[in-house]
């Protein structure tokens, strides 16, 4: 990162957006920055599949729950 103090320095040229977007991808020559906190991924993932599979679940006995009226006209 570079200071930018002046005003006619502070403008993005492609290059600089080039650089950023290839570094994103991990098309630049440098190392991406890795993961800062993996666990907290992972989780948020396992929270998130149990927040799935409860839902599921409940879904399921509220189905197996419910009454079902059928109304047959004569």
């Amino acid at each position: 990162m570079t200071n930018r103090s002046s005003d006619s320095d502070s403008r993005i040229t492609s290059d600089d957006l080039q650089d950023r977007f290839s570094r994103l991808t991990g098309e630049s020559d440098e190392n991406p920055a890795p993961m800062q906190r993996p666990g907290i991924v992972a989780g948020a993932v396992l929270v998130s599949g149990m927040l799935v599979v409860a839902f599921l679940l409940g879904r399921r006995l509220g189905r197996k729950r419910s009454t079902f009226v059928e109304i047959v006209r004569v």
